[in-house]
């Protein structure tokens, strides 16, 4: 549900569901579902926060940890090219496939930021550290992304 904006007929519920008297309120919408799901993740990712050491993967805690200092946030990328063979080969997919899975996230993706957090998805200024995995590969990324943990630790 995260992953996808929310439907035409969706949006229209979650507006209509004012107007209808309590007593014939339906069941909650899937849109309430979205944002009881958002709640709780956001919750569970400051705790950890708060927690001291720990990383966060996706689920825009660069924007939910947005007031925080003693953090970096990283964005990885690659070309789309590199992308594609990498998800065709984890997913046993052609290249057609692989590239319309990737779109598809990506879409959802930029959605998802510019409607719950009103950033823009892969922008540089929301992030400390862009890394482009084509570069220096998956486990050179962590390298890379461990070393300026420990510098960002220094420094802070």
């Amino acid at each position: 549900m995260e992953n996808r904006p929310a439907g035409f007929g969706e949006r229209v519920l979650a507006r209509l569901v004012g107007a209808v008297p309590e007593v014939d309120q339906p069941a909650p919408a899937a849109s309430d579902l979205v944002w009881a799901y958002r709640r709780e993740i956001e919750a569970l990712i400051t705790q950890a926060a708060d927690g001291g050491d720990s990383i966060i993967l996706g689920r825009f805690g660069n924007a939910i940890l947005a007031a925080r200092t003693d953090l970096l946030r990283v964005f990885v990328h690659a070309p789309i090219a590199w992308r594609t063979a990498n998800v065709g080969a984890s997913l046993g997919c052609d290249a057609a496939s692989a590239r319309a899975e990737i779109n598809r996230v990506d879409e959802a993706s930029r959605t998802y930021a510019r409607e719950h957090y009103r950033m823009a998805w892969g922008e540089r200024q929301n992030y400390d550290l862009m890394l482009d995995t084509s570069r220096v590969g998956v486990d050179g990324a962590a390298d890379v992304i461990a070393t300026a943990v420990r510098v960002a630790s220094a420094v802070i």
